[in-house]
């Protein structure tokens, strides 16, 4: 039996994650995909990441094994910083049972552990695959023997595969594109028919996210024609100082009725909340590609998000299968979608088309059954 790990070298808190709960929040679409390769390949097959707890530990999850590795705690706060965590105890372990492939998941930026975790790999006549993240990358000597042995690259989106062809640390490796998908069986639409706007956003509560531009877009909503248009705000707090600017915010505009924050809630009951939605919130002008814009786009809601590069702009089509603006036109673009219902239909429609052209799960077990068997087949 070929062991076959996907390693997430940092701790969930770290990633703005509820360690109780990452086996049916964080990564969904790489836990499916290792649920089938499970089942259809009979491979052992692991998702890992670090803790802060003192001992390593172990659970089982639909056939898949999760395993939890110490992270080593740094009097200069290090631990915390997910780019720089480190883990002995996994190490040692890596040493002593090498898994078949493992595919290591960090940013463009790589780190010190990705690059000890590697040499072990290959040292033990093993592959590995580097999945990236992000659109900011570190050119350096130690980033660039990484990526050069690895069996090859996977990234989520064309965009970003374009973009690291073009870069000398990338040119002439394999690159495949990894499409994080969802299954639309699950995430699918329902009937509704609101007569009031109803906005949604799922994610981490910080600065970067500017959920503020979703609360000042129900704030324009409601000086216009829909005084109940509402915001719902899902998701855990990484900012307390921006959680406090927000409900300022909320107060100031007279929005007490209109926004509520609902906290953090389990994978499994996010789909309620994409259906009932009309529009999904995705202000941030930083975003990579998200799995929440997918999943609210298989239940048939369109995204209103930031023409930014490397993120929705690589999924969305503005005014066919959702919206991309700017962070100054964010109000007034959602505005007009509201205004026009005719066309809210038509986007709604295409919005969950295009989840089931590019985006399934079906798309990434293939593409991830195929990165396994060619990493197996390499001669070392």
């Amino acid at each position: 039996m070929k062991t076959i790990s996907l390693i997430h070298p940092f701790t969930p808190q770290a990633a703005g994650v509820v360690e109780n709960s990452v086996a049916t929040y964080h990564s969904q679409p790489h836990l499916k995909a290792m649920e089938m390769l499970t089942a259809e390949t009979d491979s052992e097959c692991r998702m890992e990441y670090f803790t802060p707890k003192r001992k390593r530990y172990t659970f089982a999850f639909k056939k898949v094994q999760y395993i939890f590795y110490p992270v080593n705690f740094k009097w200069n706060g290090d631990h915390k910083k997910w780019k720089k965590q480190f883990s002995k105890n996994c190490l040692k372990e890596y040493s002593e049972n090498t898994p078949d492939v493992t595919i290591i998941n960090m940013s463009g930026h790589s780190s010190p552990f990705s690059h000890s975790l590697a040499k072990i790999i290959l040292q033990h006549n093993k592959q590995y695959i580097a999945m990236l993240g992000g659109q900011h990358y570190t050119d350096n000597a130690e980033n660039g023997e990484y990526y050069k042995k690895a069996n090859h690259i996977l990234v989520h989106t064309h965009l970003q595969k374009r973009t690291m062809e073009q870069m000398d640390m990338f040119k002439n490796l394999d690159i495949r594109v990894f499409p994080l998908g969802v299954d639309c069986d699950v995430f699918k639409p329902i009937a509704k028919n609101n007569l009031i706007p109803k906005l949604l956003y799922v994610g981490r509560i910080v600065e970067w996210k500017r959920i503020h531009l979703a609360i000042e877009a129900v704030s324009v909503l409601k000086e216009n024609g829909f005084p109940e248009a509402s915001l719902k705000i899902i998701g855990p707090v990484s900012s307390q100082d921006y959680l406090n600017t927000l409900n300022t915010l909320v107060l100031k505009k007279g929005l007490e009725a209109n926004v509520k924050f609902l906290g953090h809630k389990e994978h499994s009951e996010l789909p309620n909340y994409f259906q009932e939605a009309d529009l999904f919130a995705l202000p941030s002008d930083k975003e990579t590609f998200g799995m929440v814009m997918i999943e609210a786009m298989a239940c048939g809601t369109p995204v209103a998000g930031i023409d930014c590069p490397g993120g929705p702009a690589d999924v969305i089509t503005h005014l066919e299968n959702g919206l991309l603006t700017t962070p100054e036109n964010y109000s007034q673009t959602i505005l007009e979608y509201f205004v026009n219902k005719k066309k809210r239909t038509e986007i709604e429609i295409q919005a969950r088309e295009k989840v089931l052209k590019e985006y399934s799960i079906q798309a990434t077990y293939k593409v991830l059954h195929n990165s396994i068997n060619s990493s197996l087949s390499k001669k070392v």
